[in-house]
């Protein structure tokens, strides 16, 4: 490839990323400026693992959102997963290594029944998600119930998920950044990848190139719920115990996430950065809310005003897209019919 295609390409890959990052660091600047505590050892402290949990969870819903779904179980799972990983791990006898797996097995199972039913059954993905999510709640209202409430995760594990590999930075964003940056490379350099892709952009053409379009999109879900369970075990690990909403606060700021790193509701093209991206700029956001002292209900509202916002903005460009390639194609058209039939022969 010539030096002009690769960087065409290199700005292909990066434009879509490149705008979602700009936001998230004006914000930074901003929220440095406002709150300088905000970079200090205690705020960092507080903040990192928070970022953590919530870019992986927010990994998890970019790929169903890529695929044009929408994952409504993403909390029940935390909490499910949360109040599993302490009942099997914080009684007496309790092992962490069959705490993690069962807490895998149980995300996986959600997800299994996801795929199946939106991508097989044809079922609305907001509808089917809520409905399993709504059974995921209700095991974890039963387990929690029977004697999890009264339990909390082994000291190795809380200091695991609460300690600081440097200056406030903690071991949750780390595995958040790698967990990124393994489903990028994943996307955009393995043939899985690439199908996932291609099943996501456009299923129908996808098929004609024999891919099994509605095999990987339903993986999606499942992979999505992988990435919840690993959310939930470290978050429950970061405050200690379970409790029943454990993961309220992720159900819509996944979503927000997602759509602020300028992904389309509809589907399309799956990109973790901008993702990654999304999470930041939500987390100094509400980092922002807590340190002016305004009313904690301010951040649903400004979550809610974000992605209706975004939506918009989304909405907007789709329009203006399609607006300038009418006008192209009547332009097309026009010249086309102002050549002279002899030119044709």
């Amino acid at each position: 490839m010539n030096g002009r295609g690769s960087r065409a390409d290199l700005r292909w890959r990066a434009a879509p990323v490149a705008v979602p990052w700009a936001v998230a660091l004006v914000i930074l600047v901003v929220s440095v400026s406002l709150y300088p505590a905000t970079v200090r050892f205690s705020g960092l402290a507080t903040l990192t693992p928070l970022l953590g949990v919530l870019i992986i969870a927010s990994l998890g819903q970019s790929l169903v959102i890529g695929t044009g779904g929408i994952d409504l179980s993403v909390s029940s799972v935390i909490t499910v997963v949360g109040v599993v990983f302490v009942m099997e791990s914080g009684g007496k006898g309790g092992s962490i290594g069959v705490a993690l797996l069962y807490s895998l097995l149980i995300g996986l199972a959600c997800g299994v029944t996801n795929g199946l039913l939106v991508e097989y059954l044809r079922l609305s993905p907001l509808v089917t998600t809520l409905a399993t999510g709504q059974v995921m709640a209700g095991l974890a209202s039963i387990w929690y119930g029977n004697g999890t409430n009264g339990l909390v995760v082994p000291t190795s594990w809380h200091q695991l998920t609460g300690d600081n590999f440097a200056d406030g930075i903690s071991y949750v964003l780390l595995i958040a950044v790698v967990a990124a940056i393994a489903l990028s490379v994943a996307l955009s350099y393995t043939a899985v990848g690439r199908r996932l892709t291609a099943a996501s952009t456009s299923p129908r053409a996808a098929g004609y190139l024999g891919i099994r379009a509605r095999r990987y999109r339903a993986l999606t879900y499942v992979a999505a719920s992988v990435l919840y369970s690993l959310a939930g075990v470290l978050y429950v690990g970061n405050i200690g115990t379970s409790t029943l909403t454990l993961g309220d606060a992720y159900q819509l700021s996944t979503i927000v996430a997602v759509v602020l790193g300028g992904a389309a509701l509809s589907g399309g093209r799956l990109h973790p950065a901008a993702a990654v991206a999304g999470a930041l700029f939500l987390s100094l956001i509400n980092i922002d809310v807590a340190a002016s002292g305004i009313a904690p209900g301010t951040q649903s509202v400004i979550q809610g005003a974000v992605l209706v916002a975004a939506m918009a903005a989304t909405a907007t460009g789709a329009l203006r897209g399609l607006r300038r390639r009418n006008l192209r194609r009547r332009g097309t058209v026009r010249a086309t019919s102002s050549v002279p039939p002899e030119s044709l022969a």
